[in-house]
């Protein structure tokens, strides 16, 4: 039997995860398959879409950095909040008609509210890319806009400010405030082989009620190491990247899964 294609899109996808999340669901709901890593060059993404529209055995596919605002205006349907966030991070067929969704909010309100800070008014938000969209969408929807945006450019910030509700963009440390009841990093800073942290941020740590970094590889990056070592609450991106992934299984399984701890030994053996 021909096994049914899932997988992720991206220009780079050496260290992802996802295959190994989508695959172990399919063996453990005996769902016939087969996730795999589609690196693509930007200028093929319309082609990439094109052939996937006519695959019939090609349900669906997820999609990272940098192309999550690339494909929304290719969906014939795009839901509501993928269309306020202004990016899509799950692509699936319905009735001859292909949907965009965007579940990072989803995993992002997991971990929000497994650290549960009380009273979160001031948040430092670090970067400005696709996942900084959906975690503004979801600050805003809990009436949080006391925020301030830290981002190496000015070129995302009007595209923000259009769609979102926040204090401060700038891309110098020494303007942010000297105090933030929580701290999110939605950048690559902090990623193994990738840039880091800057120390003025690091520096704020101690002062700050929590943090949060969606970064899962390291799972213990510089800015939880420094939370820890400040007794402040912290938590990474491993159970988001987990609770992302799975409303697009279910989507494409049509089926009702469970996160167990199998798939946390799994994922942390490999990272």
């Amino acid at each position: 039997m021909i096994k049914k294609k899932i997988g992720i899109v991206a220009e780079k996808l050496n260290h992802s995860l996802s295959p190994m999340i989508h695959n172990y669901w399919s063996k453990k709901y005996k769902c016939n398959f087969l996730y795999k890593k589609y690196e693509i060059d930007e200028k093929k993404i319309e082609k990439f879409f094109y052939n996937y529209k006519r695959d019939k055995d090609f349900i669906g596919f997820n999609i990272t950095i940098p192309y999550k605002e690339k494909f929304i205006d290719l969906c014939d349907r795009v839901s509501l909040r993928a269309k306020k966030i202004g990016s899509v991070n799950l692509i699936y067929k319905k009735e001859n008609m292909i949907y965009g969704d965007n579940t990072d909010v989803i995993g992002f309100g997991k971990i929000f509210n497994l650290l549960n800070i009380k009273r979160t008014k001031t948040v430092l938000l670090i970067g400005a890319g696709g996942a900084s969209r959906a975690i503004l969408y979801f600050l805003n929807k809990k009436y949080i806009e006391n925020i301030d945006i830290y981002a190496k450019s000015f070129r995302r910030r009007e595209g923000l400010s259009k769609n979102f509700k926040f204090k401060n963009f700038t891309n110098k440390p020494t303007f942010l405030k000297k105090k933030y009841d929580l701290i999110i990093n939605a950048s690559n800073a902090g990623m193994s082989h990738g840039n880091k942290i800057n120390r003025n941020i690091l520096r704020l740590i101690k002062k700050t009620k929590g943090v949060i970094d969606i970064v899962y590889n390291p799972l213990e990056t510089d800015l939880l190491k420094e939370a820890k070592k400040n007794n402040i609450k912290s938590i990474g991106g491993l159970i988001m990247l987990v609770e992302q992934a799975k409303p697009s299984f279910e989507i494409w399984s049509k089926k009702d899964i469970d996160i167990d701890d199998k798939i946390y030994r799994s994922l942390i053996s490999k990272i």
